[in-house]
């Protein structure tokens, strides 16, 4: 395995879960700092936007998990 495409991969899906990872952490900070949906557009849409969120760190997570697999025979 190419050690520079692992590593890159890594740095790609880290920079990646940072970026979903700070999306969430601001929907949360705006919900429970009292922040009201002023349109019933986003009201509908909030569920929509956790889940994808969601959805991105699980891919992440398997990512990560498929990097470590790959990654072990250079490890070793």
């Amino acid at each position: 395995m190419n050690k520079i495409n692992w590593r890159e991969d890594f740095d790609e899906t880290c920079q990646d879960i940072l970026e979903d990872a700070f999306l969430l952490d601001a929907l949360s900070l705006y919900l429970f700092s009292g922040g009201e949906f002023t349109n019933e557009h986003w009201v509908e849409c909030f569920p929509q936007v956790f889940h994808r969120l969601c959805g991105y760190l699980s891919q992440h997570a398997m990512d990560l998990h498929q990097l470590g697999k790959r990654a072990k025979p250079d490890l070793q």
